[in-house]
């Protein structure tokens, strides 16, 4: 049986991620991005432990699906670019791609102040520079 043309060009992504993670620069990059994100996998599972601003049972609703969600997608995605593997940055893509879609489109059922509204768009800059800094490795093949 022959793959399809989605199974054949997601083949081909993955062997051109799994070639960019074995590149001297591009391997210490994602051990970083590991770092960082298992530090937002961190925030998210010390509030689903109580360890947030209030007790997490009296937090809105989307703030505890995030901290469950996100705590799962942010602790796989932290194993998988420690070990530098191709879906350890599909992953990554993934958990940056709904966070931009949900802190922009949902953004009220998310931010009520606006500090909380500073501190998602600061996230989102920051997301925004890890993205940049990995296509400049991907593209220059460092």
């Amino acid at each position: 049986m022959q793959p399809s043309r989605f199974q054949y060009k997601t083949l081909i992504m993955l062997g051109i991620l799994r070639q960019a993670a074995t590149q001297p620069w591009m391997g210490i990059y994602l051990r970083f991005l590991a770092i960082a994100i298992a530090y937002g996998a961190s925030i998210h599972i010390a509030n689903l432990l109580g360890f947030g601003e209030k007790p997490w049972s009296e937090m809105p609703m989307s703030w505890r699906v995030g901290d469950v969600v996100y705590g799962i997608v942010d602790l796989i995605s932290a194993i998988g670019l420690w070990q530098q593997t191709a879906w350890g940055i599909l992953c990554f893509f993934g958990a940056i791609a709904s966070q931009f879609l949900i802190y922009t489109v949902f953004i009220d059922a998310f931010a009520f102040t606006a500090e909380q509204r500073q501190t998602i768009y600061g996230l989102l800059g920051t997301e925004a520079i890890f993205l940049l800094v990995f296509a400049v490795l991907f593209l220059t093949k460092k």
